[in-house]
């Protein structure tokens, strides 16, 4: 394999208009030190490292869905360590990673504690740890030179700091996209958008949220590091609540789901910056307040309005290369003497089935008789009191439908899609072996679509309601479970769509899968079904064929 030739290929396709004219500007910004003094050249600086944070808050925020308000506490964390370390003379090379580590195990902590909060609770508790950290690092006088702060040795000159904070800027944006192609982005979003289906398809939903916590604290930490020896100087009082509450707005106007959209919004900041002083210049108001008054009414403007920021994303585009998916090994599931009671009902009482490889299990009754219990009982969502279930994985689908309104078709399967080399460093780094194999699961992901009749790039909130239920068990067999559990696909579907479900669990069957549907479609049901199991008042009445 030309693995070169294939990166370039991809590279290629993966280029679009917006992508020269950054490049463009990239490249023409790395003259700047021929045109502008020291002075103007660290403020540029500043600006670039305050990007960096940016771009690693809209990680956080705009692709996993968490407003977090504590990205400049995990700026501070960043500084207060790099410091320490410049005033014992380690050098920049050591400071700076040891800064961004700082950062990313303090949004770890954070997110452990938080991450399972509503976006409001997020948003809530950070902003609470963005106060106390502030309070610490005025308080901890010893640590942090209290009012003083921290004198450093400064390391690369002005001009050297600008070429490596707009060399970082393009960094981030570059780890930004990969990221948010990659399983990692691909699960945030599906969990952004609706969390409990995310789980119920096997994404790890908190164990993405904090990744894309530790990224954002990585990129904090690390604009911290540098940002106080570009200064020279650690000063507790910029660190505080505001410096967060900045980052989010940068985040919000620039756009929070595209690379450059944070480094857009430092761009806007520092213009509408300059306007804030002469207003406040006029009317004799302080810098600082002129500054936070200008960001609240943009805060304000963005949310009233319904901003979606400066930049808005291009379409992800995925490796061409093809390689053979990967074979599952079928096993199924056996459930013994399950029960579950809710007070004085019992919505399962010793229940006990099994899903064979290959086979279509109905399960049928009247409202009340204990279905959609033993359903959830079987895909782990509750736990039974007592009994046991045995099996290798199962994924259900959900009765309403449940798909994800910003996810294209296509990023469904891949969203789910189980990978041997779709760890965060190789997606990172979009390493051969994991281009190669993104590329054999998004050509094994089109076809499926294509025989079911389903648009591949289309947004999925945009499909009709039959494909939508389609989708979900595509997306729910693109998981690798080879146990389905499907919660009535064919309800409010017409009989031409749900015919095509039938058609789809007929041929997940012929795959080797075994099969649970509960259907109210007695149609579906006798086409489909190798057993019929009926239930009432949570009991098995009748177990055998059509």
């Amino acid at each position: 394999m030309n693995t070169f030739a294939d990166a370039a290929h991809d590279t290629r396709r993966a280029w679009h208009l917006r992508t020269s004219v950054a490049a463009a500007a990239f490249a023409v910004a790395a003259f700047a030190p021929l045109l502008f003094g020291d002075s103007q050249l660290a403020d540029f600086a500043g600006g670039l490292y305050l990007a960096v944070a940016a771009t690693g808050l809209a990680f956080a925020v705009g692709v996993g869905g968490m407003p977090s308000l504590a990205q400049g506490a995990f700026v501070a964390a960043g500084a207060v360590v790099s410091a320490r370390l410049l005033q014992v003379g380690a050098p920049t090379i050591v400071a700076a990673p040891l800064g961004a580590a700082t950062g990313a195990i303090s949004a770890v902590l954070v997110a452990l504690l938080f991450v399972r909060l509503p976006r409001a609770g997020i948003a809530a508790a950070t902003w609470i740890v963005a106060w106390l950290v502030a309070a610490a690092l005025e308080s901890l006088g010893w640590f942090f030179g209290g009012t003083e702060g921290l004198v450093v040795t400064t390391g690369p000159s002005p001009a050297g700091h600008y070429e490596l904070a707009l060399a970082l800027t393009a960094v981030a944006g570059l780890g930004f996209a990969a990221l948010a192609r990659s399983p990692l982005g691909l699960g945030l979003a599906a969990a952004r958008d609706r969390e409990a289906a995310a789980g119920g398809f096997g994404i790890s939903v908190r164990r993405l949220r904090v990744t894309a916590f530790a990224v954002s604290g990585a990129a904090a930490g690390l604009a911290g590091a540098l940002g106080v020896e570009l200064a020279g100087i650690g000063d507790p009082s910029q660190y505080g609540p505001y410096l967060s509450f900045k980052l989010f707005v940068i985040v919000l106007v620039g756009g929070a789901i595209a690379p450059l959209g944070a480094t857009a919004g430092v761009i806007v900041l520092g213009i509408l910056s300059v306007v804030a002083e002469a207003i406040g210049s006029v009317e004799n108001v302080a810098h600082a307040r002129s500054h936070a008054l200008l960001a609240a009414i943009m805060l304000l403007g963005v949310v009233s309005l319904g901003w979606d920021g400066l930049i808005r994303p291009v379409r992800r585009r995925f490796p061409s290369a093809g390689v053979n998916a990967e074979t599952l090994m079928l096993r199924g599931l056996t459930a013994r003497d399950l029960t579950k009671s809710y007070g004085p009902i019992k919505a399962a009482d010793g229940v006990s089935l099994t899903l064979e490889p290959g086979t279509v299990t109905a399960l049928v009754g009247p409202n009340g008789s204990g279905k959609t219990t033993v359903l959830r009982l079987l895909a782990g969502a509750i736990q039974p009191d007592s009994g046991t279930i045995e099996h290798d994985g199962a994924a259900r689908t959900l009765q309403a439908t449940g798909v994800f309104p910003t996810l294209t078709a296509l990023e469904h399967l891949l969203a789910t899609s189980r990978r041997r080399y779709g760890g965060f460093v190789r997606s990172l780094l979009a390493t051969p072996k994991a281009r190669s194999e993104e590329a054999g699961i998004a050509a094994a992901a089109r076809r499926s679509l294509e025989d079911a009749g389903i648009e591949p790039d289309v947004p999925a909130s945009e499909l009709p309601v039959g494909e939508q239920r389609l989708l979900m068990v595509l997306t729910a067999a693109a998981s690798g479970a080879t146990t389905l559990l499907v919660d009535e696909p064919s309800a409010g579907a017409s009989v031409a769509d749900a015919s095509r479900i039938a058609d789809l669990l007929a041929e997940l069957r012929r795959q080797g899968r075994a099969i649970l549907v509960v259907e109210h479609n007695l149609a579906v049901v006798e086409r489909i079904a190798d057993r019929v199991v009926a239930l009432d008042s949570g009991r098995i009445v009748e177990d055998s064929p059509p």
